[in-house]
């Protein structure tokens, strides 16, 4: 059943509304009243209802004041409008809040069971959506009483049996959606062409024949991850198999991967080799060792993730050479910047050799008058996909001598410039919206769900779902 609130300064209001329909007939239940806006936030805050009907003529906090502070409560709750005014601007004004209908006093009968038949389809078409927003909720929540309470939830719809019996994560790059996961048990939307399905051993089992067959349409890579029981190891799951579905980076074509042991030992060897050669400035035994590295790579056992690895150690040891702000955060960022790991390779290797021979070049120390230029575009258009190399091509200047300019002028890298405008704003989307938190990461720049978290809770002490709870007007 779906919980309902009613708000009204007037009890007779409230119980005649009551008696008015049958709501279970419906599919609600009328879980509690409350007499003021202030009363109705507390009890929404104990409750939690689906759907709230309001009166907007209340003493302390009228009902247009509770939609618009409603609307960034952590869940989403649907507003109907009770009204003895007929009148344009309040039913206008409750709209825009964000209201789903505006019914007057005295209530119809016909009137208001409409309304619950089109919230009862409204609600019934997300609910299928609450459960995968819960559970990424729960696996980046460290708080243990809002993990309980989203772990209750998760219960009471069964799912968390579904999940003790045993899940496979799986991960779909692309914009299609791999067949044969209709029952999944969950679908998590990871990033702006990435899904994460919870499935049963069977399911997936079963699909993997035809995904073998020939990839679906729109899915560039798809990764299985182990199986699991347990709902604490499903982030790491879920990483793996995050891994194996990006392994067309390595492999060279698109397929169904699964993550196996790696070569680490070999590996790490070879990029000591690297850090040992640019010390050096030897350009010779720097080659060499990317060889070994490709060599690695075409035997398999290694993954996008070792891919990564390489591409940000190397560029660390460039660093004490000039090189900064190369660092990337995301499997997303790496294919988009190379066709496959033996062409970043490559590239690492043509950047290696100019910073080998610029080493002892000094850094401009001049300030450039574009700076001012530079730093009014990145702070207008931050939300959109910068880099330095971008900016390089747009101002015709030096990425390197922009990063140094950024360090100078603002006193900030030009990575940490952006990640705290992106996650300024993140903060305000979160207090002022009730959009989710995959929805906002997008909004600010973000394509990828849980690199988005660590940066939010690494930039400001707190997950983006405990932000949100904690900037909620105080009852």
């Amino acid at each position: 059943m779906l919980k309902v609130l009613l708000v009204d300064d007037e009890s007779w209001v409230v119980e005649s509304l009551k008696d008015l329909v049958e709501w279970e007939r419906y599919g609600f239940r009328v879980v509690g009243q409350a007499a003021s806006g202030e009363e109705a936030l507390a009890t929404i805050g104990r409750l939690r209802p689906e759907v709230v009907f309001t009166d907007i003529r209340m003493p302390e906090m009228n009902g247009l004041e509770l939609i618009r502070r409603g609307r960034n409560l952590p869940e989403p709750i649907q507003f109907v409008v009770v009204s003895g005014y007929a009148e344009f601007a309040y039913a206008q004004k409750a709209l825009a809040y964000g209201a789903v209908a505006y019914c007057l006093k005295p209530f119809d009968e016909l009137e208001i069971a409409g309304v619950l038949v089109k919230l009862a389809a409204k609600l019934g078409e997300a609910r299928g959506a609450v459960p995968a927003e819960t559970l990424l909720r729960l696996l980046d929540e460290p708080d243990p009483e809002v993990a309980d309470r989203l772990l209750g939830e998760l219960r009471e719809r069964g799912l968390m049996e579904r999940i003790a019996a045993g899940v496979v994560p799986v991960v779909a790059i692309g914009g299609g959606e791999p067949p044969g996961l209709a029952g999944a048990v969950f679908r998590l939307k990871t990033g702006a062409t990435k899904t994460a399905y919870l499935a049963g051993v069977q399911e997936v089992k079963a699909a993997r024949a035809d995904w073998e067959a020939g990839m679906p349409d729109g899915v560039t890579g798809i990764g299985i991850g182990r199986p699991v029981s347990d709902w604490r190891a499903i982030r790491e799951a879920i990483a793996d198999a995050d891994i194996a579905a990006h392994q067309r980076f390595v492999a060279g074509r698109s397929g169904v991967y699964e993550t196996g042991p790696g070569q680490e030992e070999a590996l790490n060897a070879c990029m000591l080799d690297v850090g040992k050669a640019v010390e050096d400035k030897n350009g010779q035994a720097l080659f060499a060792a990317f060889d070994r590295i490709g060599s690695l790579f075409r035997e398999g056992g290694l993954s996008i993730r070792h891919a990564f690895q390489v591409y940000n150690m190397t560029n660390s040891y460039l660093f004490k050479l000039g090189r900064t702000e190369t660092a990337l955060y995301s499997y997303e960022q790496l294919v988009q910047a190379f066709a496959d790991v033996h062409a970043m390779l490559a590239g690492l290797a043509a950047v290696s050799t100019r910073y080998l021979r610029q080493s002892d070049a000094p850094v401009p120390e001049t300030r450039n008058q574009t700076f001012n230029a530079i730093l009014q575009y990145v702070t207008l258009n931050y939300r959109e996909d910068l880099s330095l190399q971008g900016l390089s091509e747009q101002f015709f200047m030096n990425p390197s001598y922009i990063s140094q300019l950024f360090k100078k002028e603002v006193d900030e890298t030009f990575t940490a410039y952006v990640a705290r405008l992106r996650i300024g704003n993140a903060c305000e989307l979160l207090r002022e919206t009730g959009d989710s938190v995959q929805e906002i990461a997008a909004k600010i720049g973000y394509q990828d769900y849980f690199y988005f978290t660590r940066l939010f809770k690494k930039l400001t002490g707190q997950t983006p779902s405990q932000y949100r709870e904690s900037t909620v007007q105080p009852f």
